[in-house]
């Protein structure tokens, strides 16, 4: 009797390991199939060599042909007419690896296409603001493009009520640096509230912390070196490694050098003090170049951070937007025969 009491608790309590355990078990076998995939689509566009390849191109039709790539389409006559098919291939890889990932974190994937809108959904509010006349904008969510839907042709007041409806918290007495921060700020914030299981949530936190940090420190450098007030206004908060007091620093000091050397200690400083020399030939583009590289490298350890979870997807999507972007750069530098202008923003890995 003794002995089929303990066979029974031994028989409840390995029902209640598994039963604990056998959900995180079938997620991780459901990452497998889309981080092996991710782990086997190559970089191309962001290989030195396949760059300067390119660049050789004569023409747009030349360029067209020498991409060869199952990842990006290079279509149309112009040059905005190729960057457009750029960016409609890129909406299609991240759909492909939201499809191919766990139905847990595709709500990632979606946060992350609105993150992509940041700069369509200012200029187009901006422009609103200084009333001049709304353009066409590269949105790449739904979201987005309702959104623009609404505030075309609105009047100013009516479109604040519009972007409240929508998560922005802005005011019509706010600075434009502010209300372009508080944007950011709500996109940013889709990511870090995007519905996630708890194994995944840690990667994903550090990569949009670490990217807060790489956008002030970017926000940061290009202010001091073209001498824009206000550039508090445009502060984000909530980064990975910079705390709040060290941006009250850094924003103190006028010196770009002394910036950098203040940054001593962190992930950044490194990439920062490498693209010293290229600063003081290209500017302040070579210091975000910099940072953008330091991402590349961010994301690639959070993938081996977390290789049976999220990173990997997290490594992909960024990579490939860095690729669309290095390919839109070369598509704009053979149309207006200055390969050497593409050299100063393209990001190699």
């Amino acid at each position: 009797m003794k002995s089929m009491i303990i066979e029974a608790i031994i028989v409840i309590a390995t029902a209640a390991v598994v039963a604990k355990f056998m959900p995180s078990l079938i997620l991780l076998s459901r990452f497998s199939y889309p981080n092996a995939k991710f782990s086997a689509i190559p970089t191309t566009f962001l290989n030195e060599k396949e760059i300067a390849r390119l660049l050789e191109a004569k023409t747009l039709d030349d360029l067209k042909n020498n991409v060869v790539s199952r990842d990006f389409i290079l279509d149309g006559g112009s040059v905005t007419e190729i960057q457009k098919s750029i960016d409609a291939s890129l909406i299609k890889i991240i759909q492909m690896a939201k499809n191919d990932s766990p139905k847990q974190v595709r709500n990632f994937y979606d946060a992350y296409l609105q993150k992509m809108d940041g700069e369509a959904i200012k200029k187009a509010i901006r422009d609103i603001i200084e009333e001049k006349e709304m353009g066409e904008y590269v949105v790449f969510s739904e979201v987005a493009k309702k959104l623009m839907e609404e505030i075309r042709n609105v009047e100013r007041g009516e479109l604040f009520e519009i972007m409240k409806r929508y998560g922005y918290e802005i005011e019509e007495n706010m600075s434009i640096e502010a209300i372009e921060r508080e944007i950011e700020k709500k996109l940013l914030q889709n990511l870090l509230d995007a519905k996630l299981p708890k194994s995944c949530r840690k990667v994903r936190d550090k990569f949009v912390k670490t990217l807060i940090d790489v956008i002030n420190i970017k926000t940061i450098l290009r202010g001091k070196y073209y001498g824009l007030k206000n550039i508090e206004d445009s502060i984000l908060s909530g980064g990975w490694e910079i705390s709040e007091w060290q941006i009250n620093e850094l924003l103190k000091i006028d010196s770009i050098p002394e910036i950098i050397s203040m940054l001593e200690g962190t992930s950044y400083m490194p990439f920062l003090r490498q693209a010293i020399t290229d600063f003081e030939k290209e500017g302040v583009v070579a210091l975000e170049k910099a940072l953008d590289k330091y991402m590349i490298k961010a994301v690639a350890d959070i993938a081996n951070e977390n290789p049976l979870g999220i990173g990997p997807g997290i490594r992909f999507i960024v990579e490939k937007e860095y690729e669309a972007r290095n390919l839109k750069a070369i598509a704009k530098a053979v149309a207006e025969e200055m390969p050497s202008e593409a050299w100063k923003v393209v990001v190699v890995a």
